[in-house]
């Protein structure tokens, strides 16, 4: 089997951000994988992702995605035209008045505060929404989660081990790039909603394809990030429709936009 590994870099919201793509071919067939830690979240860096891979350790969770993710495509291929999703509206960093100012009142929406406000904040600010399909992380550590009575979604406490007693979590945010191998348990009653970290196009098609390999239910999946990319890395690109992330049929790599740091056979 051979591998080979490309190094990206391209302007994402005003920063940089980098990964690797992974490629494995046997004869005909061939798989493909995104290492991509993300910075100030993930616990690996991008330096410690790349020795991880290099020493065939695959201890880090970014990179047991990436390989899973490539081995997988290479073993047992499938293809997946599209995927249901919901982008979410972010508010963590932002006060009560300008997230109201802010968020556009619709049906079943999503909410990100990114564990960044009171209890006080919070409740004030989910009075206005009965119809919200789940706040996310609402409240900062430390506040009372079991005052909190609207529907809830975790992520960041998922990763930490300590839950906090919010009286009504109807979902839980799973990110493969930072939860690595195994993912945590699907939990009856609790809807498993795969999320990107800012990967690729290519990284985004493998956690969607991540989600009919585990059988999940058809739920809209936290995938539309794609667009907030600067500079596709591919010749073709996925595009959303109705709130229906499209895919591509095949995947060319631009190669005026990587660097191939390793190519070897293994």
């Amino acid at each position: 089997m051979r591998r080979t590994l490309y190094r990206y870099s391209r302007p994402f919201k005003e920063i940089i951000r980098e990964g690797f793509l992974l490629r494995l071919r046997d004869g005909e067939r061939e798989g493909w994988g995104e290492i991509a830690p993300l910075p100030g979240f993930s616990r690996e860096s991008l330096d410690e992702a790349f020795e991880d891979f290099q020493k065939e350790s695959y201890l880090l969770p970014s990179v047991q995605f990436g390989y899973q993710s490539a081995l997988l495509d290479l073993r047992n291929p499938i293809d997946l035209p599209s995927i249901p999703i919901k982008i979410k509206c972010k508010v963590g960093h932002l006060s009560v008045e300008e997230a109201l100012k802010e968020v556009a009142r619709s049906p079943q929406m999503r909410i990100d505060f990114n564990r960044r406000w009171t209890l006080e904040d919070a409740l004030s600010f989910a009075r206005h929404f009965p119809d919200v399909e789940y706040f996310e992380e609402p409240l900062l550590p430390g506040e009372r989660a079991e005052d909190f009575p609207y529907p809830v979604a975790l992520d960041e406490s998922l990763r930490e081990g300590e839950l906090p007693p919010y009286p009504n979590v109807v979902a839980h945010i799973i990110k493969p790039t930072m939860h690595g191998s195994p993912l945590p348990k699907i939990e009856k009653g609790i809807d498993f909603i795969l999320s990107s970290s800012y990967e690729t196009e290519l990284g985004i098609y493998q956690i969607a394809k991540l989600s009919l390999r585990l059988k999940l239910p058809l739920k809209p999946m936290g995938l539309g990030t794609s667009h907030l990319f600067e500079e596709p890395l591919f010749e073709e690109e996925p595009y959303v429709e109705n709130n229906i992330l499209y895919f591509p049929k095949r995947w060319r790599l631009k190669m005026d936009k990587v660097q191939v740091l390793l190519d070897e056979i293994i």
